[in-house]
């Protein structure tokens, strides 16, 4: 077979998580900003696809883009990288594994989220600003899409965050589960493509491009970002953790046998 099992996946991402609370604050930093950088890119080309494309397209601008978008998570998956929202869901198999504690989860999620916004923030001031891919006739979607996001209330941005996240993790876990690298491909792809064309809010993404629309002159402040980050954040948790991580995890770990009923149970066979 040229993927693992549904059950081998979760050992695989359990056994993730040890190696993850175990990386170095250089080593985490740089991996962090690594992954922050893919997503952008991906963003980035989501802007330049959809941005100057026929209103009368309607929808089918912003599927346009979707496609482009995964990108980011599939380069990050080959080339190394440490993503926050993918972390919500493998820290959280290993904290049910009894691998990780506590404080591994929590530390990794806040130095992740810290240093993938620096990456989106990064992409943003010199590709977006500097080099001008965001602004110009790139602008008005630039600044349309990030009014949309700071203009929703925080229960918005929390559940928006929730659907994000679903499907952000089940791409980690379908990509996890390959063993092939077109099985990768398509594991990672068609999950992101649909929240971005659903229009769900990830909070890597929005470290891009909420500061993107910043620079471009849009009507955003840095408070009404950084509040829209926290929001996310807590949406995207509570999906990658409760809403993919737990119920996957309970649903398909088989249950463990006392080691007496084992020995009873070689015994027979024996």
């Amino acid at each position: 077979m040229d993927s693992f099992s549904t059950v081998e996946t979760i050992d695989l991402l359990s056994n993730k998580a040890v190696v993850k609370s175990k990386l170095n604050l250089a080593k985490l930093t740089l991996l962090g900003i690594m992954a922050g950088v893919c997503i952008a890119l991906g963003y980035l080309a989501f802007v330049r696809v959809s941005g100057t494309a026929p209103k009368e397209w309607g929808s089918f601008n912003s599927f346009l883009g979707a496609c482009l978008f995964p990108i980011g998570l599939i380069a990050l998956t080959f080339l190394g990288g440490e993503l926050v929202t993918g972390n919500m869901m493998v820290m959280t198999f290993g904290w049910l594994e009894k691998k990780t504690g506590l404080g591994d989860l929590a530390s990794n999620w806040i130095l992740v989220l810290i240093t993938n916004c620096i990456g989106g923030l990064l992409v943003a001031l010199f590709f977006g600003h500097i080099v001008g891919l965001t602004e110009g006739d790139f602008a008005a979607k630039t600044i349309a899409v990030a009014a949309a996001k700071v203009g929703d209330s925080p229960l918005q941005a929390i559940v928006s965050g929730v659907g994000c996240n679903i499907f952000v993790c089940m791409a980690v876990f379908l990509g996890a589960m390959s063993k092939s690298f077109v099985g990768k491909l398509i594991g990672i792809w068609f999950p992101i493509m649909i929240f971005v064309v659903s229009g769900f809010q990830h909070v890597v993404a929005n470290a891009f491009i909420l500061p993107a629309a910043i620079f471009a002159g849009g009507a955003i402040t840095w408070g009404q970002a950084l509040a829209n980050i926290v929001y996310v954040f807590i949406g995207n948790a509570i999906s990658g953790a409760l809403f993919l991580a737990v119920p996957v995890y309970f649903a398909n770990r088989p249950a463990k046998v006392p080691a007496e009923e084992s020995v009873k149970n070689v015994e027979q066979v024996i």
